[in-house]
């Protein structure tokens, strides 16, 4: 027989290993569990697809109420989601606005007020998007048109996107370059994928066709990986030159003005590619963990492209409502309502916080301040509250917004206008004289914002 202390030393002994391998046990499944936790996150974060048009009119869609062009497809977009009435970007032409957009900051903190030239880039100690959402996991992408420098070592794949297929300048022909050009100017036109320069001669495209094809293609590859994806769908359309396909032409045949005929054509072969892209995220079982997102990039050149930007006054390059009020929609199947017009200012220095957050991060851990804010919350009705007090532009002349009062400092005239945006959307009316301390005011907030602004880039 066992002594009573054995036996005790016995039980203590099993009860010791049933605890260990209870807690092996729990240890193992709780690491596992984790693990199963992280990878359903990891693909199940939201894709973003970022659609960036260039040039466009403000009133040439249908959803508009455009009596020349036909958009059914970027109606569609309109009507599956929220259509921001008041959306602005940060810059009435292209490269500063891309420069906001990327960085999620005002363009002239860092000094690129104009557009680049052939020694201006987009400075490397700023944070991109594409930097931000690849430290969260995200494939990133970019298709189309760049505008944010022309130097080595400050292309698309050395700012933080894993995938560039698109060109490095403002603009550039919608089909193969000639043999026979500039060689500076094949540099910078010349159609990349990633740093391989692609041989035009021997391709056949349209590249607002092209582009939409590369971002399906781009899609699919993310699917593959069981990454969540960030896409930059950069187009050049419908910026100049007035290039268009015959058959898109044709559909505006009727329209007396023969450039107001391309541009429509020009738009036409846009709206196929908004709809091809639905398409793509529907049947692949993408839609309702997408956010698409589509902005223009400055108000419609007006001139040289016959755009319509009515009831705004002005074209690209002013900081009137025509240069920089644009369509801004947002949409995502079950997060943001369908088919609803926002109508508190919104800014496109606001989608750098807002896709970060949607994709798990932290906007306020940006390495520098951002001045936009994240869009879900006031989207979504849970913040009553305008997302921004006041709002800023300079390129030239500058301009700063604070509730329905705009003060435009028209630097090279010396004048001060002064306009109640929610009365005169159009600008029409100069109340500069009436409300003489509204105008010092908002006069004295713009000074002080731009003390804060770094000198602009040489």
């Amino acid at each position: 027989m066992y002594s009573n202390k054995l036996v005790r030393k016995y039980k203590l002994s099993i009860t010791c290993i049933l605890f260990v391998i209870i807690t092996i046990n729990v240890s193992c499944r709780t690491t596992v569990l984790s693990t199963v936790t992280n990878i359903e996150t990891e693909e199940s974060k939201p894709n973003i697809l970022f659609i960036l048009t260039d040039d466009a009119g403000y009133h040439d869609y249908g959803f508009q109420g455009s009596k020349d062009f036909k958009t059914p497809q970027i109606d569609r977009l309109a009507a599956s989601g929220i259509f921001c009435t008041n959306g602005y970007v940060s810059a009435s032409v292209c490269g500063p606005s891309r420069a906001g957009i990327l960085t999620g900051r005002y363009q002239q903190r860092f000094g690129f007020f104009m557009n680049p030239n052939d020694s201006q880039n987009l400075p490397k100690d700023e944070t991109t998007i594409a930097d931000a959402l690849k430290e969260n996991g995200y494939k990133t992408g970019i298709i189309g048109k760049w505008h944010m420098g022309f130097e080595e070592n400050f292309h698309p794949n050395d700012r933080g996107f894993d995938y560039f297929y698109g060109f490095l300048s403002g603009n550039r022909s919608y089909f193969p370059l000639p043999k026979k050009m500039n060689k500076k100017r094949r540099y910078k036109d010349n159609l990349r994928h990633n740093d391989s320069i692609l041989p035009e001669a021997s391709m056949d495209f349209y590249t607002t066709d092209l582009f939409t094809d590369k971002a399906m293609e781009f899609m699919a590859d993310s699917q593959k990986s069981k990454k969540p994806f960030f896409l930059y769908l950069s187009y050049n359309a419908i910026h100049g030159p007035l290039n268009a396909l015959p058959e898109d032409i044709a559909v505006y045949k009727d329209l007396k003005d023969p450039v107001r005929r391309i541009t429509g054509g020009m738009t036409a072969s846009l709206d196929r590619s908004f709809g091809k892209l639905l398409d793509y995220l529907e049947t692949n079982g993408l839609r309702e963990n997408t956010l698409v997102v589509w902005v223009n990039d400055n108000g419609g050149q007006g001139k040289k492209m016959h755009t319509n930007n009515w009831p705004l006054k002005g074209f690209k390059g002013a900081e009137t409502e025509g240069g920089i009020r644009v369509p801004f929609l947002l949409s995502m199947p079950n997060i943001l309502p369908e088919n609803k017009r926002y109508d508190l200012p919104v800014i496109s220095l606001d989608l750098m916080p807002t896709f970060i957050k949607l994709a798990g991060g932290n906007p306020s851990a940006n390495p520098k301040p951002l001045n936009g804010v994240n869009l879900m919350p006031y989207l979504k009705g849970e913040n009553t509250n305008s997302p921004h007090e006041i709002l800023f532009w300079q390129r030239n002349d500058a301009a700063v917004r604070k509730g329905d009062w705009k003060l435009i400092d028209y630097v090279t005239k010396n004048e001060l206008h002064l306009y109640n945006l929610k009365k005169d959307i159009g600008e029409k009316i100069n109340l500069i004289d009436k409300y003489p301390e509204i105008a010092k005011e908002l006069k004295k907030e713009l000074s002080k914002w731009q003390n804060q602004n770094a000198p602009r880039m040489k």
